[in-house]
């Protein structure tokens, strides 16, 4: 999509734009700067200075880029879409104080309002379990992953504290050939090493094999993140992938590794 300009936009017009971290937002144009457009973005009611090649107009065009299965899955997305889609057909003066059109609730709207919406939140969520289910191959590892993840758990336990051992499965584990499925699959494995990444011994002498287990789980999660596609629809990775894992997980049935 061609950048935009100053020249692109007159205010009050609904846009997309992009503030740093986030996907692509619906909003209104509030005031236009000499590089730079204020948005106000529907259903946060943040405002934010953002770069005129950062905003786009609420089309047709935008629409169809920027209203994905992946978007759509985020709740807070879904909301401003059908804020946007109701105050475009007329129904709230954007200009009017007393509108509020910030705080309309979407429970609102009336579903013709929504064409955005007309695809079933199932339909986007089965699109998602189908694309990743093409990782299949990735499942050959599975059984490794599987066993390293026990040996990590029964060396590190209330009663126990097996450094060795737990360092060198995290190890072993930062040797596998991971993949987006594979971890979907295994909730429980990636909640154990997010839950790592903060490990606590009562023991002071063994301070330097406590960090060294939070460190190297905490760059697992990093490696974890990387076969994720982003930019993510939650503020963080963990909140992605319990969105994510609970979706595959609610619309599959096993998957057998080769």
């Amino acid at each position: 999509m061609e950048n935009s300009t100053s020249d692109s936009f007159r205010e009050l017009d609904f846009v997309f734009a992009q503030a740093t971290g986030y996907v692509p937002w619906p909003g209104i144009l509030q005031r236009k700067l000499l590089s730079t457009g204020v948005v106000q973005f529907m259903f946060t009611n943040g405002r934010k200075s953002v770069p005129y090649e950062k905003i786009w107009p609420y089309d047709d065009r935008s629409k169809e880029q920027f209203i994905t299965s992946q978007n759509m899955k985020h709740e807070a997305f879904r909301k401003a879409i059908c804020i946007a889609e109701k105050l475009r057909s007329g129904d709230v003066d954007v200009i009017s104080e007393d509108a509020d059109w910030e705080l309309v609730s979407p429970l609102e709207v009336s579903p013709g309002m929504c064409p955005a919406l007309e695809q079933s939140r199932a339909e986007w969520e089965l699109n998602y379990v189908r694309e990743v289910r093409l990782e299949r191959d990735s499942l050959a590892v599975e059984v490794k992953f599987i066993q390293e993840l026990n040996a990590l758990r029964s060396s590190l336990t209330v009663r126990k504290q097996d450094y060795p051992t737990a360092l060198w499965a995290l190890q072993e584990l930062h040797g596998l050939a991971l993949s987006e499925l594979l971890l979907v699959r295994n909730f429980g494995a990636v909640e154990a090493i997010n839950s790592l990444c903060s490990f606590a011994s009562t023991q002071p002498q063994d301070r330097r094999e406590v960090e060294q287990v939070k460190n190297l789980a905490r760059q697992l999660m990093d490696r974890f993140a990387s076969h994720f596609k982003q930019p993510f629809s939650t503020p963080d990775f963990w909140s992605e992938y319990c969105l994510r894992s609970r979706i595959y997980r609610s619309h599959t049935v096993d998957i057998k590794p080769n």
